[in-house]
């Protein structure tokens, strides 16, 4: 009796633990629960799928377009193949789609510009990506900006470039976006030979010693820019170059 009275106590606190857990849920306004289920999904598309099977709060919760926005597409491939993707899976993609998540607009402008010759939804897509703050495509976009003819857009795009420096950042997007690039197949690269430089000054130091790494092919990628030039717009120069690299097969 006393084992049976034991084991009914451990059942009925597991009971009362799961109702007050449940109590407290629901305790929660409904802009919290959502907010919680987005930091879910931006972390893991995985335990976003479980935790929506813990509780209705929380499965409501995750139907919020706010929760899609921010889902990781961490494992979904970077362009996925039609006849390799699930209906689920295709749903899943075109509900983040529909309610503007920043990683799949950016996948998107980075194929159509690329490799689709959709030059201008291309663009239009990684800006649309870049004005949510999505990193790797203001990268792309700097990098594009810079290399037009346009003066304006070159400064607009030199302007994005300080700001990602600023943010020390600038490393990691230019590796995700090279082993983005890699896997694809590249019709549309961005070339940048015979282009005016962005530094002016006939002066500058780190200009001629930019023209001299230029001329031996000898771009160090994973070296600080403060040891390659000290001129902001030669930094952004040798970054054009490394972009351009990418293209070189």
């Amino acid at each position: 009796m006393d084992c049976l009275g034991v084991k009914n106590k451990g059942r009925n606190d597991k009971k009362k633990m799961k109702h007050e857990s449940l109590s407290t849920v629901k305790s929660l306004p409904k802009e919290l629960l959502v907010e919680i289920m987005a930091k879910v999904a931006s972390a893991s598309v995985l335990d976003l799928c479980k935790v929506k099977l813990s509780c209705k709060d929380f499965l409501h919760a995750s139907e919020d377009d706010y929760v899609y926005q921010h889902a990781s597409m961490d494992k979904f491939a970077l362009v996925p193949l039609p006849w390799f993707i699930h209906e689920k899976e295709s749903s899943f993609l075109k509900r983040c789609k529909d309610s503007g998540n920043s990683e799949i607009s950016y996948r998107e402008g980075m194929v159509e510009y690329f490799s689709c010759f959709k030059i201008d939804s291309g663009l239009e897509n990684l800006k649309k990506a870049a004005l949510q703050g999505h990193v790797d495509s203001k990268y792309v976009c700097s990098m594009i900006l810079m290399c037009s003819k346009e003066e304006e857009e070159r400064k607009v795009g030199f302007d994005i470039f300080c700001s990602l420096k600023t943010s020390t950042c600038v490393m990691r997007c230019r590796k995700r976006v090279k082993s983005f690039i890699r896997s694809m197949w590249v019709n549309n690269p961005v070339v940048r030979s015979n282009q005016e430089c962005l530094c002016h000054s006939s002066m500058c130091e780190s200009r001629e010693k930019l023209k001299k790494l230029s001329r031996m092919s000898f771009l160090i990628e994973d070296e600080d820019d403060a040891t390659i030039a000290s001129c902001q717009y030669c930094h952004a120069d040798y970054e054009l170059c490394l972009f351009c690299k990418v293209f070189e097969i």
